[in-house]
């Protein structure tokens, strides 16, 4: 069954317009009928079955039907944060970790990175990355879309860590350092409830200036095993144990 998210408080004797986007996706695309079901997420992370009233390729109406209990998020808040990637990657990777359960990813310029944002397409590029993250979040069935922010440097990248409860940078060096245990620690941590944000460097990696930075306002330096990750397969690889150790430990 498809879903939608609707920015909306939930009355279950209200009926509901959806975007003009998703009537069309959902009359054009899925070819759905009246009296078709679908699945809608409310505010407050509220999913519930609607029924399709309406199906109007401009504004189709649903009426709340029955609640979808339980939800979809991992009990662990994770962020990402990493450098714009070059050509696609990092929409591949965008999608990806709003698959696995992130609740946020930043995109900070590093020392090293090529993609650099321009000031004046910042907005443009979060607006095209915040369409993957909805499209994503529906196909994946998450009770909710992430956030995605853009900061311009490191440093402000350690200010918007400041409170988490978990903070740690991912760097290639470690991964010859068999007496780093920093990740094995987090994971065997009490993860329920926390926020965890997790730093990566893109395809050029971070300096040693960068991790100095970051250990200095206490991220602690963690390996992803013996071998080296693509830029893209790093963050993949840490959400996915974090995940696992969050959802089933």
């Amino acid at each position: 069954m498809q879903q939608y998210f609707l920015n909306e408080e939930l009355n279950v004797e209200s009926t509901y317009e959806l975007s003009k986007e998703d009537s069309n996706h959902i009359v054009r695309i899925m070819r759905k009928q009246n009296n078709d079901k679908v699945y809608v997420v409310f505010k407050d992370e509220i999913k519930y079955i609607c029924t399709i009233i309406d199906n109007n390729v401009d504004k189709v109406l649903v009426a709340p039907y029955e609640q979808v209990s339980g939800s979809n998020e991992l009990p662990t808040k994770i962020t990402v944060a990493i450098p714009p990637l070059k050509n696609d990657k990092i929409e591949y990777l965008i999608q990806k970790l709003t698959e696995l359960g992130v609740s946020n990813i930043v995109l900070f310029n590093s020392e090293r990175n090529i993609a650099k944002i321009k000031k004046d397409k910042v907005d443009s590029k979060l607006n095209r990355w915040s369409k993957i993250i909805k499209e994503a979040s529906e196909q994946s069935k998450r009770n909710l879309i992430p956030d995605i922010t853009y900061v311009d440097s490191l440093r402000d990248l350690v200010n918007f860590a400041e409170k988490y409860d978990h903070k740690v940078v991912a760097y290639e060096k470690e991964s010859v350092n068999e007496d780093n245990i920093n990740l094995k620690n987090l994971l065997n941590s009490e993860l329920n409830n926390k926020d965890v944000i997790a730093v990566f460097g893109s395809e050029g990696g971070l300096s040693e200036n960068e991790i100095s930075i970051l250990t200095e306002n206490k991220f602690s330096v963690i390996g992803l095993g013996k071998r080296i990750l693509r830029a893209e397969t790093a963050p993949l690889y840490f959400v996915s144990c974090v995940a696992y150790f969050s959802e089933f430990k």
